[in-house]
């Protein structure tokens, strides 16, 4: 009797120490498995997991866990730390979308490209970072005066002198940008990790992350790594943020209404430019703005390639005769040209 007690009592102890060891063990196994929705507010939109997202030409799959998760945390980080901002941002998007796209369309760059821009700079001409990257797009002054040698058509170069600073121009800035994606998309050499060469990445993911990171650090990578996709590449911190970032946005813009942002209506930003004005003096900034019966500063914010304190279109730069692009409201270039030509800026029309 004593013995076979004793027996129950050890085999009860064991029970009790041995289960919570094996329930112990498959609760750390299970807890390293991946839960991409875990303490995630935000998922994406139903069509999206069902169908798969289509994101500047390419197919992303969400079943593959490691893309969605990197997707889904810039989601949330927007969500729920920036919210403000990409209220803001989408705004500013549906406002300068008719500028943006069409010039994005003459080099073929896909549509969400006009959502890089806010990850640059917050559509601000006068943005400048930490390393001296400037502009709309976030040119570094080298790069912007630098351009492709014999590839005319892709020549992103941009006029900085004493007085102006394109980086600052959202037309000449945007035909810059798009240019040089273009130009690292389809022209730009890249060595493949066998050896071989090809003619730009050929891969829309891949260039943002080259504009980002620079063409070759994002083939050094590739080839370090013996890849040939954006997903496989371990990338600078910054860059493995920016591309998911970058499409986060345009999610978060094309499903507003899921994610419940109603962002404030904005007045387009179309405007009207005059070419090769050739000014007899001086325009100051206070004197069109008298013409057109606007402020100085509405009449800078179009023309912010000129540095806030010139504040004036200069009729030379030393002796040359200077041919200027003058950006105007919507409407007001015949009024414009007539006050010109009459305040004695310009030639009268014979």
């Amino acid at each position: 009797m004593y013995r076979t007690i004793l027996r129950v009592f050890v085999l009860f102890l064991f029970i009790s120490w041995t289960l919570p060891c094996h329930a112990y063990a498959a609760t750390a196994e299970a807890s390293q498995q991946p839960n991409y929705s875990q303490g995630l507010r935000y998922p994406l939109p139903p069509s999206v997991e069902k169908n798969g997202l289509l994101f500047a030409g390419q197919k992303i799959d969400p079943s593959r866990h490691d893309v969605k998760d990197r997707i889904l945390k810039e989601i949330n980080y927007l969500l729920m730390d920036r919210r403000s901002r990409v209220i803001s941002w989408i705004a500013k998007a549906d406002s300068l979308r008719p500028v943006i796209l069409p010039i994005l369309k003459m080099y073929d760059i896909p549509p969400e490209f006009l959502y890089l821009a806010a990850i640059e700079s917050s559509y601000n001409g006068r943005a400048l970072s930490s390393a001296g990257a400037y502009g709309y797009w976030q040119f570094m002054k080298a790069t912007a005066m630098s351009g492709p040698r014999g590839c005319d058509q892709y020549d992103w170069k941009t006029d900085i002198n004493h007085w102006k600073d394109e980086r600052a121009d959202l037309i000449k800035s945007t035909h810059s940008a798009a240019r040089y994606l273009a130009w690292i998309n389809r022209v730009k050499k890249v060595t493949l990790p066998d050896g071989q060469e090809k003619e730009g990445f050929n891969d829309w993911f891949l260039t943002a992350a080259a504009y980002n990171a620079g063409p070759a650090r994002v083939t050094q990578r590739l080839n370090g790594f013996g890849v040939n996709q954006y997903w496989e590449t371990p990338l600078p911190t910054e860059t493995e943020k920016y591309v998911p970032r970058w499409m986060a946005l345009g999610i978060i813009s094309q499903n507003r209404t899921f994610y419940g942002l109603k962002p404030p209506a904005r007045p387009a930003g179309t405007f009207e430019s005059v070419h090769k004005v050739i000014l007899n003096k001086d325009l100051t900034f206070a004197d069109m703005a008298k013409m057109l019966n606007t402020t100085p500063r509405a009449i800078w914010q179009l023309n912010s390639k000129v540095a806030p304190e010139k504040s004036v279109f200069p009729a030379k730069a030393g002796r040359t005769t200077i041919q200027h692009t003058i950006h105007l409201p919507k409407g007001a270039k015949k009024k414009f040209m007539t006050q010109l030509a009459a305040s004695g800026y310009t030639k009268k029309p014979k």
